[in-house]
């Protein structure tokens, strides 16, 4: 029997694929999010990026987002499976 941590691995393992592919679409979401929070940061830290610097900081920012999103889903599951709250 698998522990819950190892569980919530697995899980998250698997978000992380469905992400590139059943979950395209949230990935995409995650992407335009990043743009859109590198532009506010931009405007409100009068910061000008050149172009190679705005895609390092989006992939940062979404890469982020795209862990949480898959730790999320695979404590969603655990949660499902065991009826009872998971607190890391």
């Amino acid at each position: 029997m698998l522990r819950t941590g190892d569980r919530i691995k697995e899980y998250t393992i698997e978000a992380n694929s469905k992400l590139n592919d059943q979950y395209t679409g949230t990935k995409q979401a995650i992407r335009l999010i990043a743009e859109e929070k590198v532009r506010e940061f931009m405007v409100t830290g009068d910061i000008g990026l050149n172009k190679e610097e705005k895609e390092l900081l989006v992939a940062f920012i979404a890469g982020g987002m795209m862990q949480s999103f898959s730790l999320g889903y695979g404590v969603g599951k655990v949660e499902g499976e065991t009826k009872k709250q998971v607190y890391l």
